[in-house]
């Protein structure tokens, strides 16, 4: 077993400029009509973004199994740096702006290579991946949309998809969604996908998990260091 990091509030520490000298952060984003007929109104969505290290190429980004699956609620405000698309390479990734929860997850990478383990590389999908900011907008598409679902990587509609990524059952899975009880379909969903596969997250009832990035520094610590011991107690094959 690898050795449990003592400290994992120097992995918290660890600061935004720190966190993306060794880090680039891409993202496939996309617009696409959701809902019934031709008028359906076109969203603005992300399907996955990538936490890679500096100097890989994004052919390799797309290609490699992550370190770490990460499944949070909806990309909010995710946005490109740049153009959204960019044929110039072979997987559409494109420079995106990390936000808060995102470093959280760069200071968990740290945290395991603490530990010992050589964790490099995050892939993060969603619930959906619809980009709305606001979490109370976002559940209100979702009743609005209700059966058009494609917007989620977890639909009926997408499952070879889903199943392209999630095929390696060794990697891990981070569940990151939230507590919000009107995510309980499409978080079953995302655990039916995710099944077997090594499970990591906080919940009280197997459903609803824990966001990486709770409001206050001293619960961002708790979490930090409660991923850590699971990472450690995960079985090495």
């Amino acid at each position: 077993m690898a050795a449990r990091v003592s400290a994992p509030a120097d992995c918290l520490r660890a600061t935004a400029a720190q966190l993306l000298a060794q880090w680039a952060v891409y993202g496939h984003y996309y617009r696409a009509p959701i809902g019934p007929g031709p008028h359906a109104p076109m969203e603005d969505l992300r399907d996955r973004l990538e936490i890679a290290p500096h100097g890989w190429t994004l052919a390799e980004v797309d290609a490699r199994e992550p370190d770490l699956l990460v499944i949070m609620m909806n990309p909010g405000a995710s946005k490109p740096l740049e153009a959204l698309w960019d044929g110039g390479n072979p997987a559409d990734l494109v420079p995106a702006q990390p936000d808060r929860t995102q470093y959280q997850i760069m200071r968990l990478l740290l945290a395991a290579q603490a530990a010992g383990l050589s964790w490099r590389h995050a892939r993060v999908f969603n619930l959906s991946d619809l980009r709305t900011p606001k979490s109370a907008e976002m559940l209100a598409k979702l009743d609005l949309y209700g059966a058009h679902d494609r917007h989620s990587l977890f639909s009926l509609g997408r499952q070879a998809e889903c199943a392209r990524w999630f095929a390696h059952h060794a990697t891990p899975v981070l569940c990151g969604w939230g507590l919000n009880p009107g995510l309980a379909d499409l978080a079953t969903r995302a655990l039916r996908a995710a099944a077997g596969h090594p499970l990591l997250g906080l919940s009280d009832d197997g459903l609803r998990f824990r966001h990486p990035l709770p409001q206050t520094q001293s619960l961002q610590h708790q979490w930090l260091r409660a991923m850590v011991d699971q990472i450690c107690a995960i079985p090495k094959t």
